[in-house]
């Protein structure tokens, strides 16, 4: 069996229509790109001495730390946003105090207050 020929296969899938179309939203996204000025960052971006310092960059100990802990967050995130989305009755000083034995509760003073201090030092 003799091989196809590369150039005959690229001009058989040229008369696809579904290719043409793509193509030719590929030139409008290109020739948009190049008017507003977005292909030259986007190429020097390519520069692989660009793309190992944005890595650097975003690549740390805390972006990686939060990227292991984003199912985490993310379910603490939505029991934070119900707990804020109930109706709140005032709360007497005596089951105030009382909530404190709660682990729970003193867990998140505890981050509560890394925050606020985070927020003080901004």
């Amino acid at each position: 069996m003799q091989a196809r020929d590369p150039l005959e296969m690229l001009i058989e899938e040229l008369g696809d229509p579904e290719l043409q179309e793509s193509l030719e939203k590929m030139v409008k996204l290109v020739k948009a790109l190049n008017r507003s000025g977005l292909l030259d960052v986007l190429l020097a971006m390519a520069d692989e001495e660009v793309v190992a310092r944005l890595s650097s960059m975003l690549v740390t100990t805390g972006t990686m730390k939060l990227a292991d802990n984003i199912e985490e967050l993310t379910r603490a995130a939505g029991e934070v946003a119900q707990a804020l989305s109930e109706p709140v009755e005032p709360v007497p000083l005596s089951e105030l105090v009382s909530s404190l034995r709660d682990p729970e509760v003193l867990r998140g003073l505890a981050r509560l207050l890394k925050v606020l201090k985070a927020l003080g030092r901004a």
